[in-house]
């Protein structure tokens, strides 16, 4: 559906795109995650030309659309749309007219674009706001505005720049599930780019990692937890991992004492496994949970632990080793300074 292959693209000597290889299957969700900077917009309004690389080609649908004179590439734009993170909604114009913008701009009949806000307003729930104005509307139903016209003339790939970057949590949950909703709906190939890995997580099939103008990784999500170096893997595990408490933390240290503190990581079929109430009853140990946290992302149940042990050297590299058996990665936090917490 979407294939990017050797994309390069220079703004005063700073490179933003750095030899972009990338195939994007028809009809899944795409997530691309970066910090600012990292070349995520650029790569994304690279996919209908936005932006032109400075060499590389585009092929959308097996057409290279980098080779179309401006009519032509006018015509293959038609199977994308784009929503972006500020809505751009034209405040004098209704629900409806907003929507009815780029058929009419097509030449589309009245007829038929009735017929598609029609359609599209109970899909994006915004049936009763069809003559509402944009500033009688919500951040999430402006998004759901913009959503709906970016879908009015029926696109095979939706791109979407930090579309929920404006949004509160509670929204960007119903926002996310609208497009999920709308990629089973339509088969739609939608690509967003996101510094966020909640978004990610939520809803994309695969993902890539963006770090300096290069995709430094990519994969399915359910594939991230078996990359142990993966930078995805440790962008879950941070949004996951529970910080510890003051009044611990400034009492470890890295001398080691009876008392060690461990962060257990842990993913699949492990994480609904009663593995701490074994291990306490097959090896003279005590473990004391601090703290805990559990996900789901995608179809993989996954986790974090921080246990106390009380346990000499012997005693923790056997449970360590009982951890490797059993697939949990463990980090040693340090040691308790006494036993008492």
């Amino acid at each position: 559906m979407i294939e990017l292959i050797g994309l390069n693209k220079s703004f005063a000597a700073i490179d933003a795109l750095r030899d972009i290889n990338l195939f994007i299957q028809e009809g899944e969700i795409f997530g691309i995650i970066g910090k600012s900077g990292a070349g995520k917009s650029t790569l994304l309004r690279s996919i209908n030309l936005l932006e032109r690389p400075d060499n590389g080609d585009v092929i959308i649908d097996n057409q290279n659309i980098s080779q179309l004179n401006p009519a032509g590439l006018r015509h293959a734009r038609h199977k994308m749309a784009m929503i972006f993170q500020q809505f751009n909604l034209l405040s004098a114009k209704t629900v409806y007219d907003n929507i009815a913008l780029p058929m009419r701009i097509q030449g589309i009949g009245e007829d038929v674009i009735k017929e598609k806000i029609d359609e599209l307003l109970p899909v994006v729930e915004l049936a009763n706001k069809r003559d509402a104005y944009p500033a009688q509307l919500s951040g999430g139903q402006k998004q759901r505005v913009a959503i709906a016209r970016a879908l009015s003339c029926s696109p095979k790939i939706l791109l979407c720049d930090e579309a929920t970057s404006a949004l509160d949590p509670e929204t960007t949950d119903s926002i996310l599930a609208l497009l999920k909703k709308i990629n089973q709906l339509y088969g739609i190939t939608i690509v967003l780019i996101t510094h966020e890995m909640d978004v990610v997580k939520r809803i994309c099939h695969r993902l890539a990692v963006m770090e300096k103008g290069k995709i430094t990784e990519c994969m399915p999500l359910s594939d991230v937890f078996n990359h142990h170096e993966s930078q995805a893997r440790s962008m879950l595990y941070a949004r996951l991992s529970p910080e510890l408490p003051v009044c611990l933390s400034n009492r470890l240290t890295q001398t080691p004492t009876n008392t060690p503190i461990l962060r257990l990581f842990f993913q699949g079929e492990t994480a609904t496994l009663p593995f701490i109430s074994q291990t306490s009853r097959e090896l003279p140990i005590d473990i004391n949970i601090l703290l805990a946290n559990i996900d789901r992302f995608d179809s993989i149940t996954c986790g974090v632990l921080v246990v106390e042990l009380f346990a000499d050297s012997l005693l923790l590299a056997e449970f360590m080793e009982r951890c490797e058996k059993a697939n949990l990665t463990v980090e040693i936090l340090g040691y308790v300074t006494d036993s008492v917490i």
